[in-house]
């Protein structure tokens, strides 16, 4: 079932702010220092073309991607496909707003870095052209995303036989792609490449040119497409994740927005206009991305417009790293950087504005930028608006644009989309209730470490909704779901409060709402205000909010969310009500509900 409608996010939300401010600083020439040529095999680059493929290696890539995340190895041997290997787990079709781009090779350097599986044969085969100002010209024509949730993996993920494996497969662009041989002398636009062997082309042309796709059919897609269409959904790029010898899960789960503005290109080289390359001084700043740290590089990058140095220089400055902190001049950078195309700019911005980071609180400008990140190809923003949206907290409650958005997030690989369109799909929010779709979204959230999608995906097992019952895996759910994040312990305590799988023992119970609470969570700080400590701090508008969501998946008969609505009851003095709400998740047949109706209020 798709949940995406034919207007895009973005114009539905509104329009995208446009206010900007100039970064200050005089220009400076900082830079990495320039790689040797080399005959071998050059590895690092984590997001390379694969438009050198032949048709049928790209054919097994795409069966592979319907049978699980696919694993390669990536190393001095080479770039393989390892076929009897995979993680569990899936790719979600994400569009976004139809961007083109032709990237440049003039180097034997550039072609072995960009293109891994056949670069040495096709530098050897184009000899000393390239020396002597051949180029090999990619079009490139994009019009979505294939993304899996999964943001780390473990040896321990594996599954069969992956010997050699050292990265997973989280994503590939899509659309449609020609390659040809080209002249440094003579820049070509998408059209002409596309079109360079419609009248004949040379021998030397024709043992580079590739062409994968339709223009025509491109001109179809629209951010909010559910799928590619038919002659426009070749795999062009694939976005790699190494292998940890040892997976850390409390790590993975701290992996955010830093890290979908990480570097991608190898040591010494540089991202300048979609390809990984050696800075060299006649290129044009706008065009080289800087390098995450270097601040005074970001700087002198984003004055001279290019938006991705923009939008990490912001995230820099926020954090701290690379430069000194100042939260000041986030916005203007962030404004830039979503104003000059980069969606994860427009992403930082909207959760600047969301949570008041040097500015005043705004949602309604967060949830424009949100989705302006959302239709130009970022889940996180897709993420963003669509919590939002769900919530009703700062802008109109919409569940049916919500589950539009979370749609498009959760396919984008956005983990906290899936987990709250999981809600929606529980509670029959926005489109029909189906447990069966709801617990597979919970199982892609917690796929990609999120810890509220694996503690709903343990109430799923633990009452067998929409998968069969099974109290161990629910546990071991709820274990990682508080491993992942101590805001989602509340129901691994819930657990050992009632001794359902486990041994009894309240006082471990306790320690675990209070530190669910002190991460945030409202179900744990309402218990412990409710029944604990009266004087316990509480954000009654968060709590009223999480209420308008779990009051209708309780009405539905999802008996742990009207546990979990009946203790915010009592919290905020509505003791009658909550004590109501328990009673009906004790009915439901939650053995929690039983025990809270049980115990007397202290507030």
């Amino acid at each position: 079932m798709d949940f995406m409608a034919r207007a895009a996010i973005a114009t539905t939300i509104l329009g995208l702010v446009s206010s900007v401010s100039a970064c200050g600083g005089d220009p400076g020439k900082q830079g990495p220092a320039p790689m040797p040529s080399s005959p071998q095999f050059i590895t690092g680059n984590l997001e390379p073309m694969i438009v050198d493929w032949l048709p049928e290696q790209r054919g097994d890539l795409e069966v592979s991607m319907r049978d699980g995340l696919v694993v390669v190895g990536y190393d001095t041997q080479g770039f393989r496909l390892l076929r009897d290997c995979h993680v569990n787990g899936t790719y979600g079709f994400m569009g976004m707003t139809r961007r083109e781009r032709v990237v440049r090779l003039e180097s034997a350097d550039d072609v072995r870095a960009n293109l891994p599986l056949g670069g040495i044969g096709l530098a050897a085969k184009l000899g000393g052209e390239l020396e002597r100002g051949a180029t090999v010209d990619i079009a490139m024509v994009m019009i979505g995303k294939l993304r899996t949730t999964w943001r780390s993996v473990g040896t321990e993920d594996l599954v069969g036989q992956c010997t050699g494996a050292t990265h997973v497969v989280r994503g590939a662009t899509v659309g449609a792609f020609a390659v040809d041989k080209g002249d440094r002398a003579k820049m070509r636009a998408v059209a002409e490449i596309f079109g360079a062997g419609m009248g004949g082309g040379s021998a030397s042309s024709s043992m580079v040119r590739v062409v994968d796709g339709q223009l025509a059919d491109c001109s179809s897609a629209e951010p909010d497409s559910p799928k590619a269409p038919k002659q426009c959904g070749a795999l062009m790029r694939v976005e790699l994740l190494p292998i940890a010898a040892t997976k850390d899960v409390a790590a993975a789960a701290s992996q955010g927005r830093d890290a979908e503005l990480a570097d991608v290109c190898p040591s010494g080289l540089v991202m300048v206009d979609g390809k990984c390359t050696r800075a060299h001084a006649s290129m044009s700043a706008r065009d080289v991305e800087c390098t995450y740290g270097n601040g005074r590089q970001c700087l002198d990058q984003c004055r001279a417009g290019n938006a991705k140095s923009c939008a990490k220089l912001s995230l820099m400055l926020v954090k701290g790293e690379g430069a000194p902190q100042a939260v000041e001049q986030a916005v203007p950078l962030a404004t830039m950087a979503c104003r000059n195309g980069d969606a994860a700019g427009c992403t930082l911005l909207g959760s600047y504005l969301q949570n008041g980071v040097g500015t005043t609180k705004n949602m309604k400008d967060a949830a424009q930028a949100y989705a302006k990140g959302c239709d130009d190809g970022d889940a996180e923003g897709c993420q963003w608006v669509g919590t939002m949206l769900l919530t009703g907290i700062g802008i109109p409650r919409d569940t049916k644009l919500a589950a539009q958005a979370l749609s498009k997030g959760c396919k984008g690989g956005a983990h906290g989309a899936c987990s709250d369109l999981g809600l929606l799909a529980l509670g029959g929010q926005g489109f029909d209730k189906d447990l069966p779709m709801a617990a597979g979204l919970f199982k892609r959230a917690c796929d990609g470490d999120n810890g509220t999608g694996c503690s709903n995906l343990g109430y799923m097992y633990e009452f067998g909704a929409g998968t069969p019952q099974d109290i161990k895996a629910s546990l071991q759910a709820y274990a990682k779901a508080c491993k992942l994040d101590e805001g989602s312990c509340t129901q691994l305590g819930a657990m050992l409060h009632v001794g359902k799988g486990i041994a009894r023992d309240d006082g471990k119970a306790v320690a675990l709402y209070k530190a669910a609470c002190a991460k945030g969570d409202t179900v744990g700080c309402a218990l412990i205000r409710g029944y604990i400590d009266p004087s316990q701090k509480f954000d009654v508008e968060r709590a009223t909010g999480e209420m308008n969501v779990w009051k209708a998946t309780c009405e539905n008969g999802i008996a742990r969310d009207c546990t979990g609505i009946g203790i915010i009851a009592v919290s905020v003095g509505r003791k009658d009500d909550g004590r109501k709400l328990l009673e009906t998740a004790c009915k439901l047949g939650d053995e929690w509900g039983c025990v809270m109706a049980k115990i007397q209020p202290r507030l």
